[in-house]
């Protein structure tokens, strides 16, 4: 009797204990992993796994630079070099054929005067510098252009720089007529990259105001304007703030196209692009030319073909 008690007993129990533990595993199942009871973490405390980095922008050198064209252009040449490597590719004829440089020669016309100044320069002269850089202010280039020495800086720029293909200005003193190949264009911003143009101590100070360029397509004129467009805006937008630029831009009348050079330092990598296509303007007048949009917009693609994610 009594082991027939004792069997009843702890049948009994085990009732308990089931009807007790399936409706507590229930909860845990229907709450889920974040919930209380599974796995001891309070609702809301779930663990994310860590997402890995994004793979860093990176160089894209094509196998046929032949690959990379400028619809609609009637003349066109481009250099990379990587300043990690000192690779560098291009268009086939960037070591024969050169542009008008325009105002991108002014990056070395400040270069050149804080090189020789030596010292500290004044507060308006800083100011000015900085004008003519970042709002590419002609008036102001002409001015230390002349300080500079004129045309002599340009033979002092081939010698310093390392330069192939660059003549003096087809002009007395005119430095927008300053002619270079895109394989020299590219050389000057090495140049000014490294510190060879402007000294150890102004390099920064260079680079630094090149990143600070303003004025969009829009709101260029014929004497100012700044010029932050063209391959900054085919960079990966992590590269943006890290990259200098300087470009030049003008719609010439004794051949009818606008000449547009685009060019950029990057710690890593230096890119400059030459372009002409035909300029148009509402009465045809060079000086009402409107449709720079195209140029800015063919270095922003031909940067994106260059400069980009890797896909994978």
């Amino acid at each position: 009797m009594r082991a027939r008690t004792l069997v009843l007993l702890c049948a009994a129990v085990m009732a308990v204990a089931v009807l007790i533990s399936v409706p507590v595993a229930y909860a845990a199942h229907r709450a889920g992993p974040g919930s209380p009871g599974a796995g001891g973490r309070p609702a809301g405390s779930a663990q994310i796994g860590q997402q890995a980095a994004p793979p860093p922008p990176t160089l894209l050198f094509p196998a046929d630079p032949a690959s990379i064209t400028a619809p609609g252009t009637n003349y066109f040449g481009w250099t990379l070099i990587d300043r990690r490597t000192g690779k560098s590719t291009g268009s086939a004829n960037r070591e024969t054929t050169t542009s008008t440089t325009e105002s991108m020669i002014k990056a070395w016309i400040a270069a050149d005067y804080l090189r020789h100044l030596g010292g500290q320069p004044s507060s308006a002269a800083l100011a000015e510098l900085t004008n003519m850089i970042v709002n590419s202010d002609d008036g102001v280039a002409t001015k230390y252009y002349a300080q500079d020495g004129g045309d002599k800086s340009i033979a002092e720029l081939v010698s310093l720089c390392g330069l192939h293909d660059t003549l003096r200005p087809s002009l007395p003193n005119r430095w927008s007529y300053t002619s270079m190949s895109p394989a020299d264009a590219a050389r000057l911003g090495l140049c000014v990259g490294n510190g060879t143009a402007a000294g150890p101590k102004w390099t920064d100070w260079l680079l630094t105001t090149m990143r600070n360029v303003k004025g969009t397509v829009e709101q260029q004129s014929l004497t100012h304007g700044g010029g932050r467009w063209g391959i900054i805006d085919g960079l990966p937008a992590n590269l943006v703030p890290t990259t200098s630029i300087k470009n030049g831009w003008t719609a010439q009348i004794y051949d009818h196209n606008w000449h547009v050079n685009c060019l950029a330092v990057n710690p890593d990598w230096v890119l400059a692009i030459e372009i002409h296509y035909p300029w148009t303007s509402p009465n045809g007048n060079w000086q009402q030319a409107d449709n720079l949009a195209p140029g800015a917009q063919t270095c922003a693609s031909v940067t994106s073909k260059l400069v980009g994610v890797p896909e994978g």
